[in-house]
């Protein structure tokens, strides 16, 4: 097995460790900042996703995928026509199932300033990806906005920066979901940059709510052994990742170019 094989080998148990229930974060406010919290982990979750909100007596399950809400799968308590919409696919911002999914989340939001969120794979045989409402016609549907949505879209900015970067960098790794998307530089540093990451992210997953303390959107941690030593630039944007090494001196001109890309 070569190194991007146990590399990936490793990512797919983490992340199954990542999503394991209990290791949730928390959205906080009024219903109509709550429903911008929902939007925001809409169009942050890229793999295919059972999005699960939990208060002290509701909760609701939402299928998201590729930017995507893909249906309203559970509702407890039950509103009215929410037993009608479980499991039921969104077609489009036109679907008028959409008002009814809105206003039974709204109803539900009334009754709890705090939920907590745990993400978990959708079963065998879910939704297409292709499959439901966008998070911009969703949000504007909605009458609402993603919380952040001044950030640039960090998956798609991460690859932009990645291709950018050119001699500034000695080496990188782009992952993407479970996989090594992409990489750049000479093929030891390139193996080497693969098991540093492995050794990384094995504690990495279990910790990042310590770390960040819960907070949505694009992270960065630097590593750095000196001015005249590699040093690492990790990026996570949810459902990909990064890894560029270059030298202590250029790492922190480094991440400031990928904050400005996606700062609000």
């Amino acid at each position: 097995m070569d190194d991007f094989a146990r590399l990936e080998a490793k990512l797919a148990k983490l992340r199954q460790r990542a999503a394991a229930p209990g290791e949730g974060r928390a959205i906080r406010g009024k219903p109509e900042q709550l429903l911008s919290a929902i939007v925001t982990e809409i169009d942050e979750t890229i793999l295919p996703r059972e999005l699960r909100f939990e208060a002290d007596n509701a909760s609701f399950a939402l299928a998201v995928a590729n930017r995507r809400l893909q249906a309203l799968i559970s509702v407890a308590p039950a509103q009215d026509g929410s037993d009608a919409l479980a499991g039921k696919a969104l077609s489009d911002a036109e679907d008028e199932a959409l008002e009814t999914v809105h206003s039974t989340l709204m109803g539900l939001l009334a009754t709890a300033t705090v939920w907590s969120i745990s993400s978990h794979r959708q079963p065998e045989g879910g939704f297409p990806s292709d499959v439901g409402v966008p998070s911009g016609p969703l949000a504007r549907a909605w009458k609402t906005t993603p919380s952040g949505e001044g950030r640039a879209n960090p998956e798609a900015a991460l690859v932009d920066y990645l291709g950018s970067l050119g001699d500034e960098a000695t080496a990188w790794l782009h992952i993407e979901g479970e996989e090594v998307k992409n990489q750049s530089g000479p093929e030891d540093l390139v193996a080497g940059l693969g098991n540093q990451a492995a050794v990384f992210l094995d504690g990495y997953f279990s910790k990042k709510d310590m770390l960040f303390q819960g907070e949505a959107g694009p992270s960065g941690l630097v590593f750095v052994g000196g001015a005249e030593a590699n040093a690492v630039l990790f990026l996570d944007c949810g459902g990909s990742m990064a890894f560029v090494l270059s030298s202590g001196s250029e790492i922190a001109t480094l991440a400031q170019n990928w904050q400005a890309r996606v700062a609000l």
